[in-house]
């Protein structure tokens, strides 16, 4: 955990602590002990040529996650080896990629203990610099920006927490839009989202999960501090219907005290909730009410978790607005595509005559179990 975490009053990090500790959270995520590579995925440099098509097979952000060939999953099977061949054959299978493959690895690229590792990093994330620099410019070019955008009305709309609550599509009227944000808080990506919706005057939900909010406290409270609001996403971003009963409740406590502990904030005081995927049993979904928070699905996915170039995913998203024309949007402020695509998303909005929507806690929470 952080050290700035330690820095807030001992009752918000104590209690959260005992819960992270309790359910065997607080390790480092992804680490693993050695073992070889399964033979049948392939060497590291067909794993690598892999990646991007076998990722395109998946339906789900789900199975997107779980996919052997996930560069999250490709690259700590390297790193579990701690062999510098390993790292070196990495190398090799990254300078091959074309630019439009190579972007998939750059979170990994990116990551310290990983660059530290990698002579060739230095020179890939020059190469992704200069591709996300020429996509924005594609899109741009197709849709240019004015030099001076007029404000976008954005409404707040009160959730009573004395109420059990369950939104899918906010029961918006026709016109207004709920953006939404999962998975951050990310390093960098999410200051450059507030700095756009910050320039449109939009207000937006974000769900954070716990890890995520336990690594960038910083950040989790620029969030706030910019006025929009933050909810919890578990502590791992787990499929909540595929756990044990108990395990997921850890999941669902953990990460709820992680983010109020980034915030600074008591747990009550983060009463709005997403299930991971939008997995859920129904006895999950009655736990999550008992604790006294408010459950927010989506009615349009942006599928920005798949769609990598901008142009594909501003169009992806058009054809979402023009479908349901009112709702929540699924957003993820952890990829580069979004950050590109989000401030022609807020344009296409203001030209269409749509009005922005924010869910903002209002009223007694209930008293949790």
């Amino acid at each position: 955990m952080p050290t700035d975490l330690f820095s807030l009053p001992r009752p918000f990090w104590a209690a959260g602590l005992v819960v992270l500790v309790a359910a065997g959270l607080t390790g480092t995520p992804g680490a693993t002990a050695a073992e070889p590579i399964p033979a049948k995925l392939g060497t590291v440099r067909q794993q690598v040529h892999r990646a991007k098509s076998e990722l395109q097979k998946q339906v789900t952000l789900g199975d997107y996650h779980a996919s052997a060939y996930h560069p999250t999953a490709i690259v700590e099977r390297i790193h579990a080896l701690e062999n510098a061949a390993a790292w070196a054959e990495l190398c090799g299978a990254f300078q091959e990629l074309p630019d439009d493959e190579l972007e998939l690895f750059e979170d990994e690229v990116r990551k310290p203990d990983h660059a530290s590792r990698m002579a060739c990093a230095p020179a890939l994330l020059r190469r992704i610099d200069a591709y996300w620099r020429a996509a924005a410019g594609r899109l741009a070019e197709a849709h240019p920006l004015p030099a001076a955008p007029a404000p976008l009305p954005s409404i707040a709309i009160a959730v009573d927490l004395s109420r059990d609550g369950v939104y899918t599509d906010g029961q918006l009227a026709e016109g207004q839009i709920a953006i939404t944000f999962d998975d951050g808080p990310h390093a960098t990506r999410t200051a450059r989202v507030l700095e756009i919706l910050r320039g449109a005057g939009v207000r937006a939900d974000f769900f954070e999960i716990g890890r995520n909010a336990a690594a960038h406290p910083e950040i989790a409270r620029q969030v706030v501090a910019a006025g929009h609001i933050v909810g919890s996403h578990t502590f791992s971003h787990a499929d909540l219907g595929k756990l044990p009963e108990k395990h997921a409740e850890t999941e669902i406590e953990s990460g709820e005290a992680s983010v109020s502990l980034a915030l600074g904030r008591p747990v009550a005081e983060v009463p709005f909730f997403r299930f991971p995927y939008g997995a859920k049993t129904p006895g999950e979904l009655v736990f999550v009410q008992k604790r006294g928070n408010t459950t927010f699905f989506w009615n349009m996915d942006s599928e920005d978790w798949k769609i990598r170039n901008p142009h594909q995913l501003f169009l992806n998203v058009l054809q979402q607005l023009d479908q349901a024309r009112r709702g929540i949007i699924l957003f993820h402020d952890i990829h580069e595509q979004t950050v590109i695509v989000l401030p022609h998303l807020l344009q296409e909005l203001r030209v269409r005559g749509f009005k922005t929507v924010v869910f903002v806690p209002q009223g007694s929470a209930k008293p949790r179990d």
